[in-house]
Order: C-alpha cells, then structure tokens, then sequence
C-alpha cells in the first residue's frame, strides 16, 4: 500500500501505521524508513521531560481506541528531544508540527520555561517565524 502524506486524512494515515509498521521494542517502525517510528510508551501518566500530566488525545479507528499527544504536546516532545537529549532534529520537527497544526504556543512556552530552558521556546518560535517567510 503506498500513501501520499500529503493528501491522505488522519483516518488513512492510522490505518497505513497499523498495516506497515514493525515492533521493535516500544517502538513500531517502517523498514524502508527507519527514522520515523511511533512509540507506545508504556503506562500510565504519560510525561514529557518534568511534566507527569499528560492528557492523550483519544481518537476512535475501526472501534478500537488511540491514544496520542496533541500537536502541542508532540511540539513539547520535539522540544525535549533538544532540552535533555541535544537532538537537533527535535526544533526542526517541532517546527514541522507547529506549521501544519493549531499550537497553544502560551502552553509551550510555560512547558519550556518549567523545564529551565525559555531559550529553547525562543529559538524555536523564532525558526518557525523564519521559515514562516519562505
């Protein structure tokens, strides 16, 4: 099955992750692209960097319940890549999220600034409004 991720809807999307994905640990990958993975992490709460309350969003697909991060919880997990982990590639797919889906960058901001890094928020918001201009 090939998809184009740039037109399929989020239901399309789901059901390409369930079909071609590996286990590999916590973590399902794709052979032909082992960059991009989609973890299960574990149990409950869900934490990004010192934040313990994390609240999944939950979608239904095919009657079975999905738990995953809103995009600005996934912006925060991107950006705590960086923090704890120096992971370049964290801003610049934060940066991904946040210019194709609502952010409540007030919340990222107060996460960044709670994980001692407001730096962090201020570089990414300012390589957003860069690449906003191109």
């Amino acid at each position: 099955m090939k998809i184009d991720l740039n037109k399929c809807n989020e239901e399309e999307l789901w059901v390409y992750v369930a079909t071609h994905l590996k286990k590999n640990g916590r973590h399902y990958v794709n052979s032909e692209c082992k960059h991009i993975f989609v973890e299960f992490p574990g149990t409950a709460p869900v934490g990004i960097g010192e934040d313990n309350e994390i609240n999944p969003v939950t979608k239904k697909y095919n009657g079975v319940e999905i738990k995953r991060l809103s995009p600005t919880d996934c912006v925060k997990d991107r950006l705590a890549s960086y923090i704890h982990f120096k992971s370049r590639d964290g801003p610049d797919q934060a940066v991904l999220v946040a210019k194709n889906h609502p952010i409540n960058f007030t919340e990222v901001k107060r996460w960044c600034t709670n994980e001692g890094s407001l730096k962090t928020y201020e570089e990414f918001f300012e390589q957003l409004k860069q690449e906003g201009n191109k």
